[in-house]
């Protein structure tokens, strides 16, 4: 068997560059020579150990692009050397939600980087029907960026927002920021909450309608009474909550009006967290959840190619895979000068 090298967790909190076996494409199946990785949030659970889907030894990494290394028996439309985009899915094709086309909620759904080995490598295998050509004046590094794109698209879309409306998009990481680049092509008005200055400063430069940056000594209800003065007291349409700690999935159905949505992007991972269920059932509020994206990715690779989004503001750092365990332990220390890195599995 063909090798290949691979940056590996054998356990949680550590990382090792390591000699592994290079997969070989199936029926229906594509090899990609992936070019750039984007870090994620679910690989520095991975790497804590923290991740409900990610065993040991594990090569994690899902955000990525490359270009056609082989193809396996059955595939057509693509050739060796085509630029392209992975979205890292693996499902059964025959189950009910994949005959409805909601593919991911598959009940055999396979994630790549998580139970499929995943993109911080110098190959990764991908199904041929996940595979989507690379716009040519869209670089490597930000097309990669692609998947928190779709994902953040599919929750939006999930949302309902529509023109006129206010949404409050609380945290402006990755999945926030680009969820509000979402909310404003989409024609709504956005007030951006975060903690740290930074990316409050962010939000403003992608546009957002308002930020609230958290007091020191503030709390919820401080962020509340600024969604209530801005709304004559109404709330907002539509709450995106894209942080995934317990205080702010609870405080999202105070942010919210009467009859209003909640989307929580981001998750705990704990099995239960408090929120106001009185309220919620009173208010009548649809709260909702969603997992990655489905039929996104044609529509988040053309903003890109049209420029209606920003992704190039978010990367602020790019390393080599040799140095993957540099990058996470970057997004685990908190700097604020800290956004997407990308990782460089070979030239582009």
């Amino acid at each position: 068997m063909a090798k290949m090298r691979a940056a590996v967790c054998p356990e949680p909190g550590r990382i090792i560059m390591d000699e592994v076996e290079r997969p070989e494409p199936g029926p229906g199946e594509v090899l990609v020579r992936v070019c750039a990785t984007g870090l994620c949030g679910s690989d520095l659970d991975g790497y804590h150990g923290k991740h409900p889907m990610i065993g040991y030894p594990a090569i994690m990494g899902h955000e990525c692009s490359g270009t056609v290394a082989a193809v396996g028996p059955g595939v057509s439309g693509f050739t060796e050397g085509d630029a392209v985009v992975v979205e890292p899915f693996f499902v059964c094709g025959v189950c009910p939600a994949c005959l409805k086309g909601q593919y991911n909620l598959c009940v055999d759904l396979l994630i790549i980087g998580h139970q499929i080995p995943g993109s911080l490598a110098e190959y990764v295998k991908a199904q041929a029907r996940f595979l989507h050509p690379k716009p040519a004046c869209v670089p490597f590094d930000e097309a990669a960026i692609a998947e928190p794109l779709a994902g953040s698209l599919h929750a939006v879309k999930r949302a309902g927002v529509s023109i006129g409306d206010f949404v409050v998009v609380i945290g402006c990481g990755t999945i926030g920021s680009l969820a509000l680049q979402h909310v404003l092509n989409a024609g709504a008005e956005a007030l951006v909450a975060e903690v740290k200055p930074s990316r409050a400063d962010l939000a403003w430069r992608l546009g957002a309608t308002h930020t609230f940056l958290r007091p020191v000594a503030g709390g919820p209800e401080s962020l509340k009474s600024r969604v209530l003065e801005l709304t004559g007291g109404v709330g907002a349409d539509v709450v995106i909550e894209a942080v995934g700690k317990p205080e702010t999935l609870a405080e999202t159905v105070g942010l919210a009006r009467r009859g209003g949505t909640i989307m929580l992007i981001g998750w705990s991972g704990n099995p239960s967290d408090a929120m106001d269920m009185t309220s919620v059932t009173l208010n009548e509020l649809a709260v909702l959840g969603t997992l990655g994206f489905c039929w996104d990715h044609k529509t988040a690779l053309r903003l890109l190619e049209t420029g209606k989004v920003d992704i190039a503001s978010l990367i602020t750092h790019r390393v080599g895979i040799e140095d993957t365990e540099r990058g996470l332990q970057m997004m685990a220390s908190g700097d604020d000068q800290v956004g997407k890195i990308i990782v460089w599995s070979s030239p582009a």
